[in-house]
């Protein structure tokens, strides 16, 4: 399905003139990343939507999945499975962020651990994609640029009394300790 609207896409701007075959690769590859994108957002109104919490949702997502395209973690071989875990974790996070109101003592040392091992573990090699030095490098520093960025801001929100952003931020690096946990430890 993703396939075919890529190369709808890719079809419709050439028959245009827009784009030329030798421009296939770069140019499919970079609508997969826009799909990618629409699918996060798409995940935030609907579950935003189920369970009515859309600023709590979009603190969650948006710091993870940014975080987590240069820290790496775990990566469930059917895309299917994928889609499935990742639905049901998103929603626990959900309903946790609509539920819960305050920051307690164990999310507090929870997140602290999380952004220590995340600093500490990030980049993760996963079975289809091996990092060299250098991409290990590149990808480690941007993984530890976003994460002092995205501790700052949820900082601010706290400071300034938006609780759910900074708890969705909060999550967000847990569950992507997590990940990079069994990612390093090569469970899935």
């Amino acid at each position: 399905m993703r396939k075919r609207i890529i190369d709808w896409i890719f079809t419709l701007q050439s028959q245009r003139g827009i784009l030329g075959e030798k421009e296939r690769r770069l140019y499919t590859y970079a609508y997969g990343l826009l799909l990618n994108k629409i699918a996060i957002y798409a995940i935030i109104a609907i579950v935003g939507t189920i369970t009515g919490n859309w600023i709590g949702m979009f603190s969650f997502l948006l710091p993870f999945t940014i975080l987590r395209q240069y820290a790496g973690g775990i990566h469930l071989e059917k895309p299917m499975n994928c889609i499935i875990f990742s639905g049901f974790l998103v929603f626990g996070c959900g309903q946790y962020l609509a539920v819960a109101s305050d920051i307690g003592k164990i999310l507090c040392a929870l997140w602290v651990a999380a952004i220590l091992l995340i600093f500490v573990l990030a980049p993760i090699d996963t079975k289809g994609k091996k990092l060299d030095k250098t991409a290990k490098k590149i990808y480690g520093r941007r993984a530890r640029g976003v994460l002092v960025i995205e501790v700052m801001i949820a900082i601010c929100f706290w400071v300034c009394g938006f609780i759910v952003v900074t708890k969705g931020i909060a999550i967000a690096h847990i569950i992507l300790m997590v990940s990079l946990i069994t990612g390093k430890a090569n469970f899935f």
